[in-house]
Formats: C-alpha cells, sequence, structure tokens
C-alpha cells in the first residue's frame, strides 16, 4: 500500500513538472539550464617543467618573464628551485607539488591565491632543515603579506625570494 502511495505521488510530481515546461511544435521541452562560467579562468594551464605558473594572472608578462629567467639563473648556477605558482582554485595546491627532491640542493615552492588570501611556503625535506616551518611563515608574515596588502604581488614575491635566499645557504 505504500509504495503504491509512493508511486502515485511520483505520477503527480512529475505530471505537474510537465505542466510547466515549454512547449514548441507541440513537443515538451525540458527547461533551460543557464550556467554562468564568468568567473572562471580561461586555458589554465599549470607548467610543471616552468619556474612560475601564474594562473591567477597577477603578474605582467615582463614580471613574468623576469621572474622566470632569475629563477632559471638560479637553479643553473646553484642547483636551489624555487618555483611559483598563483591559484584560483586551492589552498592544498602546495601539497600536490614534488619540488627539490632529485635535486641536489633540494627545493621551495611559494603557492598564493588572491582571491582564496591564501600564501604558503614549502620546502622538501633537505631544505625544510636549512629553512623551517617557522622562518618561512616569517617571510611570508614580515615580507611578503605586507606587499601583498598594497597589491604589489611581483613585489611581495621577490622580496621574499631574496630573504628567503639569505637563510638558505
Amino acid at each position: 500500500m505504500k509504495i503504491q502511495k509512493l508511486i502515485i505521488g511520483i505520477l503527480i510530481l512529475s505530471l505537474i513538472a510537465c505542466k510547466d515546461s515549454k512547449k514548441s511544435d507541440g513537443k515538451i521541452q525540458p527547461p533551460a539550464i543557464e550556467f554562468d562560467f564568468s568567473d572562471m579562468p580561461e586555458n589554465v594551464e599549470v607548467k610543471p617543467d616552468t619556474y612560475v605558473n601564474d594562473l591567477e594572472k597577477l603578474f605582467t608578462k615582463e614580471q613574468n618573464e623576469k621572474l622566470e629567467n632569475y629563477l632559471t639563473k638560479l637553479y643553473s648556477s646553484t642547483s636551489k628551485k624555487i618555483v611559483v605558482v598563483t591559484s584560483p582554485y586551492s589552498k592544498e595546491l602546495d601539497k600536490e607539488w614534488e619540488i627539490g627532491t632529485a635535486f641536489s640542493n633540494g627545493g621551495l615552492w611559494i603557492v598564493f591565491s588572491k582571491s582564496m588570501k591564501e600564501v604558503s611556503i614549502g620546502a622538501d625535506k633537505k631544505t625544510d632543515k636549512i629553512i623551517p616551518q617557522e622562518d618561512r611563515e616569517k617571510v611570508i608574515n614580515e615580507i611578503i603579506i605586507p606587499e601583498f596588502e598594497n597589491g604589489n604581488f611581483y613585489k611581495g614575491i621577490e622580496n621574499g625570494i631574496l630573504e628567503l635566499l639569505k637563510k638558505w645557504k
């Protein structure tokens, strides 16, 4: 008896839903569904083989190229690898990146999101011993964030990298 009432209820709801659907040429059309993708970035591609992945487009082309060139030269002259990623998506992105494990002097990655207001500096095990989490947090709070608060994302990253390199010997 309960199953019959349930089936009748479903049929009644289905008929009501069909009644509200638009008719075109005698055919019942489902309601139009619209998606708003206007706030989604276009053609986002993370390139782990580069040093700068500006997914939020916070750097100018010149700043991006300057930082990429600097980090490329840093790695080729010292084997110290630093990767910078801006991401509108996930504050957990830094945990997905494996940097430095195959490099003799280790690696760091700086991940930040303007939209999520998150900044983190990750390190491989070797570099973590040289620049522990406390020191990286100090660089974030005292050097990077003050520049970010003024809208100077490039300057914050640049100054942060220079401060990290002073500690990374």
